[in-house]
């Protein structure tokens, strides 16, 4: 019999997961838009995303340290209060270099809270579960960047031009979201281990997964401006479909994983979530366009996760919060770095040569996983050898 996965204070600390993500989604879709506001052009608009993703990313570097010395609730409390911060600077940011300021301040409360909040919620996961529970985490993430976008050119308007109310939105979801934290449960410091202790091929498994997310950045920042260029109207409904399927799909992905096997759905899920990125180039309506968002949401939401557990479970539960930094390392190196590259492309290319860039890189993806696997399952059967020889 399974063991129960849905118990109560799971549930909440997916609520607590994605009201700390819909700050993030709230903003990042609209980011090249705000630039023009402030004026600005595209390039600095990518400059923006990758201010805050950068920032993130240094502050996880060092999370596996500072999670020895407090507990994941405290750290996830901090982040959260800096991101309270960075909203009321955006609410008072006039110019660009301000506005910057305070998108670093809200990338290190970000990526403090997220971290551990993730952290949290897995915790709450029984360990035969774990790769369905990191799933369901996962989910809540991606519905906040569902929802964030959609809701955010919602209440922009016809015109672009509600920013403030979007702030406004940040501070409350955020100011929830702290309430929530004082009551959840945090796991104690992490164990403190030798450097000979530490196992690196976490770290090898989400420099993979970064070419995944470098090229879902190339979606997720430039669809919006890529959909307004061909009149497509409001892409939010991409985003809300994406979230759907890939909600859906943590229902059968434990299934489909016991069927084909983790390695070759890997495969399979790189060269479809490839291919949705291409058909984005042949894009001619809105119909279209919400019809890619089907394959892309169920090759991403499946994909993602897996890159997440093999990651997980390179670890001991004392270091959760360390592995899930690690992926989000990868997560943040993808989104900034892919920010200030696709930027950059968007001006010497048009949209559809960005997008056909962004298909290659995941079929590279695609074949470094599958060395990446070959090489994970030598080093199980040596360690095999190894400890039937002792």
């Amino acid at each position: 019999m399974k063991e129960k996965l849905w118990t109560g204070p799971y549930l909440f600390s997916l609520l607590l997961v994605f009201g700390v993500n819909m700050g993030y989604a709230l903003l990042n879709a609209i980011m090249v838009m705000y630039a023009e506001v402030l004026g600005a052009d595209s390039v600095m608009g990518g400059y923006m995303i990758a201010a805050f993703t950068l920032a993130a990313l240094v502050v996880r570097l060092g999370i596996k340290r500072l999670n020895e010395r407090m507990s994941n609730r405290t750290i996830l409390i901090i982040g959260l209060c800096l991101t309270l911060i960075a909203g009321v600077g955006y609410c008072v940011a006039k110019t660009v270099p301000i506005f910057l300021f305070f998108r670093i301040i809200h990338g290190f409360g970000f990526g403090l809270s997220l971290t551990t909040a993730t952290a949290i919620s897995n915790a709450y996961v029984p360990a035969s579960r774990l790769a369905e529970g990191v799933g369901f985490t996962s989910s809540a993430n991606t519905i906040a960047n569902a929802i964030g976008p959609s809701l955010a050119l919602a209440v922009l308007g016809d015109q672009n031009t509600h920013f403030l109310s979007l702030f406004f939105i940040l501070l409350g979801t955020t100011g929830i979201s702290l309430l929530c934290s004082l009551v959840v449960k945090g796991q104690p410091k992490a164990k403190r281990l030798a450097e000979s202790e530490s196992n690196h091929w976490g770290i090898w498994i989400a420099a993979v997964f970064f070419l995944g997310t470098l090229s879902q950045g190339a979606v997720n920042s430039f669809l919006t401006s890529y959909a307004k260029e061909l009149a497509l109207g409001n892409v939010g409904f991409f985003f809300t479909i994406t979230a759907v399927v890939t909600f859906a799909s943590r229902f059968f992905s434990g299934w489909l994983q016991e069927k084909i096997g983790m390695r070759r759905l890997s495969l399979g899920l790189a060269l479809l979530m490839s291919l949705s990125t291409l058909s984005i180039v042949f894009v001619q309506t809105s119909w279209q366009l919400m019809l890619t968002a089907v394959p892309y949401g169920l090759a991403a939401g499946l994909l993602f996760p897996i890159f997440n557990y093999r990651i997980i479970r390179t670890v001991d539960a004392s270091q959760f919060a360390y592995a899930t930094s690690i992926y989000y390392c990868g997560l943040d190196l993808g989104y900034g770095i892919g920010a200030l590259i696709w930027g950059y492309v968007s001006q010497y290319a048009d949209y559809q040569a960005l997008y056909l860039i962004a298909a290659l890189v995941l079929l590279i993806m695609a074949v470094l996983d599958q060395c990446l696997y070959i090489r994970e399952k030598g080093a199980r059967k040596h360690a095999l050898s190894v400890d039937l020889g002792a």
